[in-house]
């Protein structure tokens, strides 16, 4: 009996350690050369070159002793498919981390120049033309549009860069207040 409840604690283990290994090869999938330009929802990697990789505590600390820029770039919620013509729908508000300016859509793979130029000229108003200046960036949680905007700012000079991948629901997880934010972009001023 003492071999059975052996060989069964083995197994358990090996299955286990093999689900382990390929949920962590398939779980954080590697840097692109460029920005991503499939899905926006998926597996997003655990790095990002030129930036550092935060999470909510090491974040929370970062705001009890800083003021940095905070950018939610998540997607503006579009009106549901299959609503009956006619029907009324506003799309609820946007929740971002209190502080946060949320410019919807700069972390798509490939955005006009038009955008581009106007990300930059808010950045540098946002930042004081310091790029020095710690910039957060975020959305949601297996989103890359925080991943694309995060690599856009270090792309355009800035030294001081955080992506943090855990977004708004993993602050909001945390117990950490949110507030209703505007969204900022060429067309929305």
């Amino acid at each position: 009996m003492q071999h059975l409840g052996a060989a069964l604690l083995l197994l358990t283990v090996t299955a286990g350690a093999a689900v382990g290994a390929t949920t962590t090869q398939s779980a954080h999938p590697p840097e692109p050369q460029g920005y991503w330009l499939g899905p926006i929802h998926g597996p997003v990697p655990a790095t990002i070159a030129g930036g550092t990789v935060i999470h909510t505590a090491a974040l929370a600390h970062l705001l009890e002793s800083d003021v940095p820029v905070l950018v939610d770039v998540a997607e503006v919620q579009h009106r549901p498919a299959g609503l009956p013509p006619g029907t009324l729908w506003l799309p609820p508000p946007h929740r971002d981390i209190p502080g946060s300016v949320w410019i919807p859509d700069v972390g798509r793979g490939a955005i006009s120049p038009r955008f581009a130029a106007w990300f930059q000229t808010r950045l540098a108003e946002l930042t004081g033309g310091n790029r020095d200046k710690r910039i957060v960036v975020y959305c949601h949680p297996r989103c890359w549009m925080s991943w694309n905007a995060a690599k856009r700012v270090i792309n355009d000079g800035y030294r001081a860069v955080f992506w943090y991948p855990d977004g708004v629901e993993g602050w909001e997880q945390a117990d950490h207040p949110t507030a209703d934010a505007p969204p900022e972009g060429p067309d929305a001023r």
